[in-house]
């Protein structure tokens, strides 16, 4: 995202990640001979997990990592477990555990310091409530997915999301945004960027997830983000981003609230044979 934004809008960045990665799936969806599973009462529910799980964060994300950079971001998509829990309370009348309530308020308290060692170095609230607001959604989204569209298959869920984000993005960053002065030099490293993100990072990555939520559930499919956090301070570090050891122990306490979280929440599924 940091080396898009060389060239192209936060809304522009969303848009195209999110159009690359739906002309692979539309690939793989033509190459599998697969029929449409939708139905007319899905496209409310589809509608929503475009919005939320692809529109809101992917055109935010990018502005966020220009102005506080990656590290901190990706911080932030740690909570993505935590905050599945609480969603999934109202949307799937799924209650936590003992072990997961102390998991998550826990990991709510190392969030909180986060936050404030942020707040010292001068990042606006505005800022860390809309960063906050992305794993939100992410849950609101997952949650959702579980409840009214388990039976769309991973592929044809994934890549109609990405058809709609995209469909709303690209119009929209047309009009949304400040033209960008770039060098001519920049230009190919920027959609280099984009076009890995879009095919790995987002149609790949997410169909991938989108699968282990129709199996798995959608809190044990947002463990996959707890390596998020890890990976992006690494990449900030080697970036010259500003990371603090308040910030480093506050990600170590997360990441051990979310595993007390976690632990066992797989579910064995059915072993299928050969009919």
């Amino acid at each position: 995202m940091k080396r898009g934004m060389l060239c192209l809008s936060p809304v522009g960045i969303g848009a195209w990640r999110d159009f690359g990665g739906a002309l692979v799936l539309i690939v793989m969806f033509i190459l599998a001979r697969r029929r449409f599973a939708l139905r007319p009462l899905d496209l409310l529910p589809l509608l929503g997990v475009a919005l939320l799980g692809f529109v809101w964060p992917h055109s935010l994300q990018p502005a966020l990592v220009g102005r506080i950079g990656g590290a901190f971001v990706g911080m932030t998509v740690g909570m993505t477990p935590l905050l599945t829990i609480l969603v999934s309370i109202p949307i799937l009348g799924v209650f936590p555990t003992p072990r997961q309530l102390a998991g998550v308020l826990g990991a709510l308290v190392c969030m909180a310091v986060l936050m404030w060692d942020e707040l010292q170095h001068s990042v606006a609230l505005r800022d860390l409530i809309l960063a906050f607001s992305v794993p939100t959604t992410y849950s609101i989204a997952n949650s959702w997915i579980r409840r009214s569209l388990r039976h769309l298959p991973p592929l044809e869920l994934t890549l109609l999301c990405l058809l709609t984000a995209s469909g709303v993005l690209l119009p929209l960053s047309m009009v949304v945004g400040d033209p960008k002065v770039s060098k001519p030099e920049d230009w190919p490293v920027a959609l280099a960027a984009v076009a890995t993100l879009g095919v790995a990072g987002t149609g790949i990555a997410t169909l991938l997830f989108n699968k282990l939520v129709q199996d798995q559930g959608p809190l044990f499919a947002s463990m996959t983000t707890n390596l998020v956090p890890v990976g992006a301070v690494l990449w900030g570090w080697a970036d010259g981003e500003r990371i603090t050891p308040i910030q480093v122990a506050a990600l170590v306490g997360v990441l051990a609230m979310v595993t007390i979280v976690q632990f066992g929440s797989a579910q064995k599924l059915p072993v299928v044979g050969p009919e």
